[in-house]
């Protein structure tokens, strides 16, 4: 037997077609008390909490485009909430909504070739990341398939970018030139750590860094976790920005992007009230 979400609009229905009742649960085999019960019905607190989760649930992956999957609601609503809520519980309710995260464009980007030999990674040791300024370049591509390169400095302690470049071409210059950028906004760090492509072990990357007596460290070469911080906001931003747009030129992007990160940070927007008393999962 269907339950009563299920069956109680057949029987409403036919009512409506001016079927008497008693032939309408003659004909769905549905008993007469089973049919009182289901009118008087009422759902426990639990199912109420259930129920309201779930819209938490839609309503963050609303908000954020459908871009989120279970374990990054589940930690908005952990960070933001304070609920003692699983991934595997959001997943289900995500699940029961009939909703999950979209699936992501990857492009598969243009290769670089670095044969000199590895050089110190300065900050791998250190207990705190004050002073130190991580760099480094994504890309992204337009409706042509041609590509641009976002260059960006990135404060890893307080997790904000201090500055970045787009530009057509991947060169010495774009990567110093955020680096410039960030030394005149007043930052004077100790560090710059960057992986060991060509444009940071470059003599403009390097004599700039002297002239300002600042140290060069550098990520393992095929340790993109060495800058973790760092990937994490360029994947962040191509996540929730670049993949859910189609960029015909290089001012298209330097619009999105200045649009996306006013403040050097994506914050993400829950335009929902949280439900009161959720249950704890």
């Amino acid at each position: 037997m269907c339950g009563r979400s299920v069956v109680l609009p057949i029987i409403d229905k036919n009512l409506a077609q001016g079927h008497r009742i008693t032939r309408v649960l003659s004909a769905l085999k549905i008993p007469t008390s089973t049919y009182s019960d289901w009118l008087h019905w009422e759902p426990s607190t639990q199912e109420i909490q259930h129920n309201n989760l779930r819209s938490a649930v839609e309503s963050i992956y609303t908000a954020n485009k459908g871009i989120y999957g279970y374990r990054r609601i589940a930690k908005t609503m952990r960070d933001l909430f304070k609920l003692a809520i699983s991934d595997r519980f959001v997943w289900q309710l995500m699940s029961e909504a009939g909703i999950k995260s979209r699936v992501q464009r990857r492009y598969n980007k243009p290769t670089t070739v670095n044969d000199k030999d590895q050089m110190p990674n300065l900050i791998g040791n250190l207990d705190y990341l004050s002073g130190v300024l991580t760099t480094d370049i994504t890309y992204i591509q337009l409706t042509d398939k041609a590509w641009v390169y976002m260059a960006s400095a990135y404060d890893p302690e307080n997790r904000k970018v201090l500055s970045y470049q787009i530009a057509y071409t991947m060169t010495a210059q774009l990567a110093t030139s955020v680096i410039i950028k960030a030394l005149r906004r007043g930052e004077r760090p100790l560090y710059v750590h960057s992986n060991m492509g060509s444009q940071y072990t470059s003599e403009l990357v390097e004599n700039t860094l002297e002239a300002f007596g600042i140290r060069h460290s550098y990520s393992r070469k095929g340790h993109p976790y060495d800058n973790a911080r760092i990937e994490s906001f360029h994947s962040l931003l191509k996540l929730e920005l670049i993949y859910q747009r189609k960029f015909e030129s290089i001012n298209d992007v330097q619009a999105a992007v200045g649009c996306g990160t006013p403040t050097g940070t994506i914050t993400p927007v829950y335009h929902f009230v949280m439900p009161p008393r959720p249950i704890s999962r």
